[in-house]
């Protein structure tokens, strides 16, 4: 997952992965994709940050074949486990809403 959140560099805005490794070409084409789609769903979401988080979750959950078209409990629980350590961590939250409001412009 950590290819699918880039973490942001305070002084610069610049998105830096968070291995040294070089993209290869399949987490590029998922990083597109994962982007692509949040373009297209982020417009709906409103303010909310709540619902911003939820989305990128479960985006990159789905590309990673980790979610199915149908949320069992246990999914559930994943995904709000995720979205609470996103928002109770003000670094990881930050990232995430500065990643949504890039991708809105």
């Amino acid at each position: 997952m950590n290819d699918l959140y880039p973490a942001l560099n305070e002084e610069s805005d610049e998105a830096l992965f968070l291995d040294d490794e070089p993209a290869s070409p399949v987490s590029s084409d998922k990083q597109v994709l994962f982007e692509s789609t949040l373009r297209q769903l982020l417009p709906h979401l409103g303010s909310d940050e709540v619902k911003i988080v939820v989305t990128q979750v479960m985006v990159a959950l789905k590309l990673e074949g980790i979610l199915g078209v149908d949320l069992s409990p246990r999914d559930k629980r994943m995904v709000n486990v995720i979205k609470e350590s996103i928002l109770m961590e003000p670094t990881k939250k930050r990232e995430a809403l500065r990643l949504a409001q890039k991708l809105l412009k």
